[in-house]
């Protein structure tokens, strides 16, 4: 788990340990690190993120309007906008390796997942709006880095994907998102601060069933 000063983002990540062992035990991320994970498989994957990853781009934006300090504002957005380039070039790049077909229907796991972050951003609360947005950054952060350190990288052919997750600059982007989280979290309600977990929570198991369905192409909740 990554360093946090502040107790929240350490009690929300035990709230959410057993969902995230389940992320790194699944064979989709088993078989992407070695390398061997079915082209198919990785296909349905990155369709269903080319979709999620368009409407998570807007809501980190309007979660952005939500944050009036300036410096988090303009260092949120900075993250946002450096993250977001970053996803598109190694979708690009994988996308045509792979000759994948984007143009598809949400899964209801994607649209699901989709209306849960933006059902938190509509509260008007940016606690709340930051801890259902941050699985995305933060459980795939950890993922990556995880896999970076049993993966076969040399060859692999999801080699990109591994390295834009694990890299040093996301990582330091994605601390000081958790500093941000920690900061609100520190002077929140405990009603507040209660929801920012269960928030949490469940956007980190949409995490888990959006790398199921790649993998199975089924709805298995």
């Amino acid at each position: 788990m990554a360093e946090s000063s502040s107790s929240w983002t350490r009690e929300a990540w035990a709230a959410a340990l057993p969902v995230y062992n389940d992320i790194i035990e699944h064979p989709f991320i088993k078989e992407l690190a070695a390398g061997t994970l079915d082209p198919a498989r990785f296909d349905r994957y990155l369709a269903q993120d080319e979709v999620y990853i368009g409407n998570y781009g807007r809501q980190m934006f309007e979660l952005a309007e939500l944050i009036d300090d300036p410096s988090a504002h303009e260092m949120f957005v900075a993250f946002a906008r450096e993250g977001l380039e970053g996803e598109k070039a190694m979708h690009d790049l994988l996308i045509e390796r792979f000759g994948i077909d984007t143009q598809v229907l949400p899964s209801p796991i994607t649209a699901d997942y989709n209306a849960h972050s933006q059902a938190a951003i509509g509260t008007g609360s940016k606690e709340i709006g930051l801890a259902a947005l941050l699985p995305c950054m933060w459980v795939y952060n950890e993922v990556g880095q995880h896999i970076l350190k049993i993966a076969s990288v040399e060859g692999n052919p999801y080699r990109e994907w591994i390295q834009e997750y694990g890299n040093e600059a996301f990582t330091e982007g994605v601390n000081a998102v958790l500093q941000l989280a920690d900061t609100y979290a520190a002077a929140a309600s405990p009603e507040v601060r209660a929801r920012m977990t269960a928030e949490f929570v469940a956007a980190t198991r949409f995490e888990y069933w959006f790398w199921d369905y790649g993998y199975c192409g089924e709805d298995r909740r």
